[in-house]
């Protein structure tokens, strides 16, 4: 059924008022410092996105349509490039400091940020460099992306912001061609490219992360059209040298590679890994080291705790079995804190083992692929110790692939509804930085995220009938 003239009102309205929203950022100045009036902004930005993803069940998918929503779409992420220099995160500041680095030949894994042995690098942005007292935290391919874009343009944050969007529409177009491989609407691609978390985290906060997606999805396209599984391996490759998350689909992915593709993804990440390992070590040793090529990683994740939900609930419960057994109240914290990072992690383990054994039940078919993609991807967030807002665009690229194509009755879409609660809650974890003498989290902002996504994710899981079939992933 073509889309009527009074349906098309429906996207353009809610185009519209998201754009006045992010022209209503571009006036915020700081976006940390004016917390409450950005959130209102985001919340009415994510409200008329919730309408217009909505409207997709019903419309067409002609190419009016899409023109309209890939023409916005670069609207949205070109007002927020105005909001330079990003303010929301100084993620950006360490990116800027890494490519200084990497141009003057000097390993960001060897020293410290403040090592006094960097002072002939200074500039005014390593002041600004958050955990300054670590080395770089950033695999190799976000290394090169950094010293490619400071190459470019010296100590400009603006300029990182520009390669995120460039990334990020990538990611957009390798969407909108899955979804054309697969015989899915095409418009379902404005579910990633009108996300407003999405299009905050890039346009705005210029995170690494842009990066990232655009490899995974690229990945993705390459193994579901059929257009090379070694160049599959190629791209999975790079996007684990951007940040390690992909990895979790490595058990998926290799069902479809074969060995000799496997093998190939092994040699490149051995590749790259070693030279930076011998010029700054591996930074392995315990306690971690501040240096290497690890060394900052390893003290992420055995330290890091920020804006989780179910670990900060297990260390919760742990901590208040060791109390009540009288352990030394020195060792109480590390205990509770270790004990729920293992239980975190065999049941993450558990997921992505039973995901990669799901996927040999659907040999090469494409849809599986895509469908059982989110699964081990959406259980780090629900059980890891950190997550940041932009960690959850990782998740937002893969739900259009959850709309039924013609003719298939299923209800994964069920499951969209779970990732853009969560795209849009996220946010409330910049209230953090409310106070800035005193950041710290609020439970009520962590009860508001993760309870109702528990919930939303049983009712998506939950048959709508008695014998109604399961979802094709």
């Amino acid at each position: 059924m073509p889309t009527s003239k009074k349906d098309m009102r429906i996207p353009v309205v809610a185009g519209l008022l998201m754009e006045g929203c992010f022209l209503g950022m571009t006036l915020l100045g700081d976006l940390r410092a004016r917390t409450f009036p950005f959130l209102v902004l985001y919340g009415l930005a994510f409200s008329s996105y919730v309408i217009v993803v909505a409207w997709l069940k019903h419309a067409s998918d002609r190419r009016g349509v899409l023109t309209l929503i890939l023409c916005l779409s670069l609207l949205f992420r070109l007002t927020l490039l105005l909001t330079t220099p990003p303010t929301l995160s100084d993620d950006v500041y360490r990116y800027i400091w890494d490519g200084r680095l990497a141009n003057a030949a000097v390993s960001p894994y060897a020293y410290p940020v403040n090592s006094p042995l960097l002072d002939p690098f200074d500039s005014p942005q390593r002041a600004l460099v958050n955990h300054n007292w670590m080395a770089s935290p950033y695999l190799p391919v976000a290394q090169a992306y950094f010293a490619a874009v400071y190459g470019l343009a010296p100590d400009s944050p603006l300029a990182f912001q520009i390669a995120a969007v460039c990334f990020d529409l990538l990611a957009g177009l390798l969407v909108l061609g899955l979804l054309t491989e697969l015989g899915a609407p095409r418009i379902g691609v404005l579910i990633y490219l009108w996300n407003p978390l999405v299009i905050v985290e890039f346009a705005h906060g210029a995170h690494v992360d842009a990066l990232m997606v655009s490899l995974l999805m690229a990945t993705l396209w390459t193994l579901a059209s059929g257009r090379g599984r070694l160049l599959s391996a190629v791209c999975m490759a790079a996007a684990t040298l951007t940040k390690g998350l992909p990895a979790l689909l490595l058990p998926v992915l290799m069902q479809r590679w074969g060995w000799r593709r496997a093998t190939v993804y092994a040699v490149l990440m051995a590749a790259v890994c070693i030279p930076f390992a011998l010029e700054a070590g591996w930074g392995l040793s315990l306690p971690w080291s501040t240096t290497g090529l690890f060394g900052a990683i390893g003290i992420y994740a055995g330290s890091w705790n920020f804006n989780s939900g179910l670990f900060h609930w297990l260390e919760r419960g742990v901590l208040h079995c060791v109390e009540l057994v009288g352990a030394p109240s020195e060792i109480v914290g590390r205990v509770s804190a270790l004990v729920a990072r293992l239980i975190s992690a065999a049941l993450l383990g558990m997921v992505v083992l039973a995901v990669g054994r799901r996927s040999r039940r659907h040999g090469d078919d494409a849809a599986a692929l895509l469908r059982l993609a989110p699964i081990p991807l959406g259980a780090y967030l629900l059980l890891t110790t950190t997550v940041h807002p932009w960690y959850v665009t990782l998740i937002v690229p893969l739900l259009p692939f959850l709309l039924p194509r013609q003719g298939e009755t299923t209800h994964i879409d069920r499951f969209i509804v779970p990732g853009i609660y969560l795209s849009a809650v996220v946010a409330l974890s910049y209230l953090t930085y409310l106070d800035p003498a005193d950041p710290r989290e609020h439970e009520l902002v962590r009860l508001i995220e993760y309870v109702p996504l528990y919930l939303l994710l049983i009712w998506a899981a939950w048959p709508s009938k008695p014998n109604a079939s399961r979802p094709d992933a």
